[in-house]
């Protein structure tokens, strides 16, 4: 059956209620699967026969529903399932997903040197204003941003790790300081919680300012207890759920 057949204006349920029930439907049977780009506003408003405000309203209620999600200049899409993010010890966000088979990139925004606030000169036991290598990278789970990632580290214990490239690429920076500064990992305090995403964290994750998010700060140690890290993952809310092990927390990087 086409889809206009579905539509009627004789009915009594408004006509972005009619669409937006059609498009739901289409991905509750498997029609429209997970990641799947939806056909434009000006094509739907051409299959049901109707101008182009409904089917605006009809796509912006199954994005606030969870169901599609709207990437700015590339279209909307039928929303992935969530990611399962693990929370054990010292354990790694790529190496996490690299284990699922869940299909990601990571977008260096940030690798330099800059000065330390207080909580992370207080986290690292290095002077105020020191000077701290800040790496921060986005992460994009099957193509839609999902979580940025903030690590800052002692510049002068960690000299040239600014340098280091292929952060990029999805290398791990765990796995190069333990390749490339012996240093190993042996301890990670952290505290999850739910926080309103500012300006800047919301335009990156694509989301309205305001939005919640959960927040990780984790602090990490070497296995001599001196401390290494200090990091921050912001996830989108509506893009993981969480499971806790008994082990402890995630080291986020």
């Amino acid at each position: 059956m086409a889809v206009s057949a579905l539509i009627t204006r004789t009915r009594s349920t408004p006509l972005h209620e009619q669409i937006r029930r059609v498009i739901d439907g289409q991905i509750a049977i498997g029609q429209l699967a997970p990641g799947t780009r939806l056909p434009t506003e000006h094509e739907y408003a051409t299959q049901f026969g109707v101008s182009l405000a409904p089917v605006r309203q009809a796509l912006l209620a199954l994005a606030g529903a969870g169901r599609v999600v709207r990437v700015k200049g590339r279209g909307t899409f039928v929303r992935a399932a969530k990611v399962e993010e693990s929370i054990s010890l010292l354990s790694s966000f790529t190496d996490n997903l690299r284990a699922r088979g869940i299909p990601f990139h990571i977008e260096l925004l940030d690798q330099a040197r800059v000065r330390a606030d207080a909580p992370i000169a207080r986290a690292l036991e290095i002077r105020l204003n020191g000077p701290v290598i800040r790496i921060r990278r986005l992460a994009l789970i099957r193509d839609e941003p999902g979580a940025i990632l903030d690590a800052y580290l002692d510049a002068e214990r960690f000299k040239g790790l600014q340098s280091i490239d292929g952060f990029g690429d999805g290398r791990s920076l765990y796995g190069t300081l333990s390749a490339d500064f012996d240093t190993r990992l042996g301890r990670a305090d952290n505290t999850l919680e739910v926080v309103r995403l500012d300006d800047e964290r919301a335009d990156l994750l694509q989301v309205p300012p305001g939005s919640p998010a959960l927040e990780m700060q984790s602090i990490t140690q070497d296995t001599k207890g001196r401390p290494v890290e200090i990091a921050w993952v912001t996830y989108r809310a509506d893009r993981f759920t969480f499971t806790l092990s008994a082990l402890g927390a995630v080291g986020p990087q």
